[in-house]
């Protein structure tokens, strides 16, 4: 399992992990120690839980249809590019219904490649990831959460360097997660998302839900120590259960690949041609050029044959012209195959990780464009109650993303959108 910048592993007596610190470098170092230990294991499959530092949760409208068909709409191809990635992996939650009688889904979707590491370690090792789930699916799994049932439930994650809350609730499913020592304003964010909801009003049934939910923690040492807020948890009177961090391991072992939450799904089949079949295209190609040569002439010595067998040569040329396309095919894939999948040049990494931090959880942006010289335009929306414009304003300057002209920061509250234009600057302290 991958938690922030955390390798966890189980030896047979219990959990342990390894944790790395946070570098420049654009390759998450935890990503890249699972992807030396996974190019040495000769599995069949392998499954992981997979939560890196930024891998980004958005809710977002979703008709009722399946993954495939999901990741072919042009809207969704037009709101939510990494859909169209063949080095970014992403996966969805099962649709589900709205008051408004639309249907909406918990997006998510990696904003650096990282997982792609993963899934062409395994290939060199003769294996395959066969299933890549985020810390939000693997725990409604584990914790066996129905998306119909009636009851709602916050699901909290405290272990060493990574922290984060699972909300389970018809009608609103989210994910929030902290990476690394988590500072008062985090801790005080953490205890917004679960805090006493019977002070608060509840203008919908979904508030109606969250007032009444339980609170499960996942979590691996001991919790009051490690979280300063334990004792305010514990008095809200939801504490259902504590339970360990293989929970989440045994929730990533029973979901069925097929979920659409499966991450490892965003990446092209080619990229699973192994030595054996590379040798079989080979051997096919072959086959059809010797067969090509052979055609040729005996087509000559049946056209010399009376005109009745007429049609025996028309089926020939037809065949030989089928062997021609087999052949060109063959050899595309033969190229493909020969040259590997390789690995995709990236960058502004830490832009984008200042973007996810900065960008609170009642705002969802459905567009974002960085040209070559560091132009941006974002395009948001608000999807919760609480939006304070200027204060997301600010956490977006804070980050580089500075507005410029009078365009530059264009928000409608009647519509709730939000349209930011500018270049990249850098981040002030």
């Amino acid at each position: 399992m991958l938690l922030g910048r955390s390798i966890w592993l189980f030896d047979g007596k219990g959990w342990s992990h390894e944790s790395f610190s946070r570098t420049d470098d654009l390759i998450n170092p935890a990503i890249a120690r699972l992807a030396d230990m996974l190019s040495r294991e000769c599995k069949v499959r392998n499954v992981i839980v997979f939560e890196p530092e930024g891998l980004a949760h958005q809710t977002v409208e979703s008709p009722n249809v399946r993954r495939s068909v999901y990741g072919t709409l042009a809207r969704v191809r037009a709101e939510h590019p990494v859909v169209l990635s063949e080095s970014l992996g992403w996966g969805i939650e099962l649709p589900e219904p709205v008051p408004s009688g639309a249907f909406c889904t918990l997006m998510h979707s990696e904003l650096t490649p990282g997982l792609v590491r993963l899934h062409d370690a395994c290939i060199q090792a003769g294996s395959r990831l066969s299933a890549a789930w985020s810390a939000y699916t693997a725990a409604a799994a584990g914790m066996k959460i129905d998306m119909a049932a009636p009851k709602a439930r916050f699901v909290i994650i405290l272990v060493p360097g990574f922290a984060g809350v699972a909300v389970h609730a018809r009608g609103r499913r989210s994910f929030r997660g902290w990476t690394g020592p988590m500072t008062d304003r985090d801790w005080e964010a953490l205890s917004t998302l679960i805090g006493d909801f019977e002070s608060r009003p509840a203008p919908s049934s979904v508030g109606a839900q969250l007032r009444r939910a339980s609170i499960t923690v996942i979590a691996e040492g001991e919790s009051e120590r490690s979280c300063p807020i334990w004792d305010e948890i514990r008095a809200t009177g939801r504490l259902d259960e504590v339970v360990g961090i293989g929970t989440l391991a045994e929730g990533a072992a029973r979901i069925s690949t097929s979920h659409p939450g499966n991450l490892a799904e965003g990446f092209p089949r080619p990229r699973e041609l192994d030595r054996y079949l590379v040798a079989a295209t080979a051997g096919c190609l072959s086959a059809a050029v010797a067969l090509g040569g052979t055609v040729p002439v005996q087509l000559k010595r049946l056209k010399s044959m009376d005109a009745s067998n007429g049609a025996t040569v028309a089926v020939l040329e037809a065949h030989l012209a089928d062997l021609g396309r087999n052949r060109k095919e063959m050899g595309a894939l033969r190229s493909e195959a020969a040259h590997g999948p390789g690995m995709l040049q990236v960058g502004r990494h830490e832009a984008l990780i200042g973007l996810a931090a900065a960008v609170p959880d009642t705002l969802t942006i459905t567009s974002l464009t960085i040209s070559k010289d560091d132009g941006f335009v974002i395009e948001a929306i608000v999807v919760g109650s609480g939006f304070d414009p200027e204060h997301t304003r600010r956490e977006l300057e804070r980050r580089g993303f500075e507005p410029e002209g009078p365009n530059g920061w264009i928000f409608n509250a009647t519509s709730g959108r939000l349209s930011v234009c500018g270049k990249i600057a850098t981040p002030r302290p």
